[in-house]
């Protein structure tokens, strides 16, 4: 699979992207393609990787002790894994895909090495996981899942 640069300049909000860009972002995503009804992301497992949402949708779901909870399974979840991803702790949730899914994975080391290396590109993959997680929160306290 190849990675869809035109549709990863407009989630980034880059301006242009270079082939050297390109050249550097190839070199840090890994695209998977999940099947409908396959887990992600188990809940409690360290996983160490951010996953942007190229196309499909998602559930995540937290499972307590006598219930689950659906924490979002609306279209526009763009990112997940960031809890794990920036805190080094265990996935607090099960991410599902409710369709054919096309994820593009960014290991924490990679993420590391583009920080140090390209921190222009890292400023802009931070911005777009903020402006995700702000979306998220705000349909939460609105009260859409």
């Amino acid at each position: 699979m190849h990675i869809d640069f035109t549709w990863l300049k407009n989630q980034l909000r880059l301006d242009s992207m270079s082939d050297e860009d390109k050249a550097v972002l190839a070199e840090i995503i890994e695209v998977e393609f999940v099947p409908e009804n396959v887990p992600i992301i188990h809940q409690g497992t360290s996983i160490r990787n951010l996953y942007l949402l190229r196309s499909g949708n998602v559930t995540i779901t937290q499972k307590h002790v006598d219930h689950v909870v659906t924490l979002s399974s609306r279209e526009g979840t763009k990112t997940f894994g960031e809890i794990s991803f920036f805190s080094d702790e265990a996935a607090i949730a099960n991410v599902t895909a409710d369709q054919p899914c096309e994820v593009y994975k960014i290991s924490c080391d990679h993420f590391r090495q583009l920080m140090q290396e390209h921190p222009d590109l890292a400023l802009k993959l931070m911005a777009f996981i903020v402006r995700n997680m702000g979306e998220i929160i705000r349909r939460q306290d609105s009260g859409q899942v």
